[in-house]
């Protein structure tokens, strides 16, 4: 214990009353798992968005694969010694089908066939994806419309209508090339771009919630330091006397213990002064309770002014205090001690209805010459300070004298 501690000056103690608050830590602890949350919703939405994304990009890329299959499926019903015409309108109905469904849900959203002939969910595009889109439809409509009547309904196809779709294939065949192969593009650049954006917010979540969790754990760090210092504090408290800030009968015990066993080690001694002051009561009466209490703490505070920097003082009663004086071992030492603490405590101390002055009697003992237990030296201080009373008051008395 330092040496403020001796005497009655508590340390400040540290607030930190924003990372210390239980209800503020609670709420940091929820904002964390909602964080932590979020970045495994981010997660879902990256992987959906590029599985929904990789989807409509094959698709993209397929179509490229069914405008070739329907050019060459017209020029084999034109020249039927390459290849069954059966087979070749077959599989132009089925490219055709195919194409026109997967370029409408690109336009307006809804189902088309994948790759497996599975009914797939398509979004209709957005952004710079929408012209590439619309010039596709502008260059497929004029097939749509001489063909996919009869597509549509089985029938079979007049001649003069294959032979108006093949030409306008082979005229609008690279065009739609070209389209599909900017749409496969621009759709695996936008996948490209929704991704960073999820992993860049994702990114930034992250970052907040470690800076979250490092604030969570300095707040439990600060709060179990600041419970550590609050019991350290409440212990102190429980060794003080609460009005003067002195150390209290239990603790006077510890100190007066501790102080015997260290004299004893060392084959050396100490004194204990029991002082009690003179003319206390009739201030209480004439003067309140509050009169008293400022009496009081101006003793205690100026015992500890004159006491010696290493001396204990302690409050054990009403109006009686104690002084621990270690190597304190000389009649004439503590006679020197007992005049100045006299001359200090007759002074006259300002109350609240006005001046008072009192006196104290003061027994002194010495370990071990006037008992080797602390039971007995007390004692013996004890009867040495009713002796001062009974032979005037306001003078000091041995133990040895008395």
């Amino acid at each position: 214990m330092s040496e403020k501690d001796c005497n009655g000056r508590s340390p400040a103690w540290p607030s930190f009353p924003m990372l210390t608050r239980p209800q503020r830590l609670f709420g940091a602890v929820l904002f964390f798992i909602l964080l932590d949350l979020t970045i495994l919703l981010i997660n879902y939405q990256i992987a959906y968005q590029v599985s929904r994304d990789a989807v409509a990009i094959n698709l993209a890329g397929r179509q490229r694969m069914l405008s070739q299959r329907m050019t060459k499926a017209l020029l084999q019903l034109e020249h039927p010694e390459y290849g069954d015409p059966a087979t070749a309108e077959q599989e132009f109905r089925a490219a055709m089908l195919a194409f026109d469904q997967t370029l409408d849900a690109f336009d307006r959203g809804g189902a088309a066939a994948g790759g497996s002939n599975e009914l797939v969910i398509l979004q209709a595009v957005h952004g710079p994806s929408v012209p590439l889109v619309k010039q596709a439809l502008q260059v497929w409509q004029p097939i749509h419309d001489a063909l996919l009547p009869y597509v549509s309904a089985r029938s079979p196809i007049p001649p003069a209508k294959l032979a108006e779709a093949r030409d306008l294939m082979l005229q609008r065949n690279l065009k739609l090339l070209e389209l599909m192969n900017s749409l496969t593009s621009k759709l695996e650049q936008d996948s490209r771009d929704r991704a960073d954006t999820l992993r860049t917010t994702q990114t930034v979540i992250f970052l907040l919630a470690l800076l979250n969790f490092v604030g969570i754990v300095r707040g439990f760090h600060l709060l179990a330091r600041q419970a550590t210092q609050n019991s350290q504090r409440f212990d102190e408290l429980a060794r003080r006397d609460p009005l003067t800030g002195l150390f209290n009968r239990r603790q006077f015990g510890e100190v007066l213990e501790r102080e015997a066993n260290t004299a004893r080690r060392h084959h050396d001694g100490f004194a204990l002064l029991m002082i009690d002051l003179d003319n206390f009561k009739p201030i209480n009466d004439l003067h309140g309770h509050a009169a008293g209490d400022t009496v009081l703490r101006t003793i205690a505070a100026r015992l500890t002014s004159h006491a010696r920097t290493h001396d204990t003082i302690a409050r054990i009663g009403g109006d009686e205090f104690v002084l621990i004086c270690p190597d304190l071992c000389s009649e004439q030492a503590a006679a020197d001690l007992c005049e100045r603490l006299l001359t200090s405590i007759n002074e006259a101390i300002d109350v609240s209805t006005g001046s008072v002055t009192v006196g104290a009697s003061i027994g002194i003992a010495f370990f071990p010459v006037n008992g080797d237990k602390v039971e007995e030296v007390i004692c013996e201080a004890d009867k040495a300070m009713y002796q001062a009373k009974h032979t005037g008051r306001n003078n000091w008395v041995f133990a040895a004298d008395s």
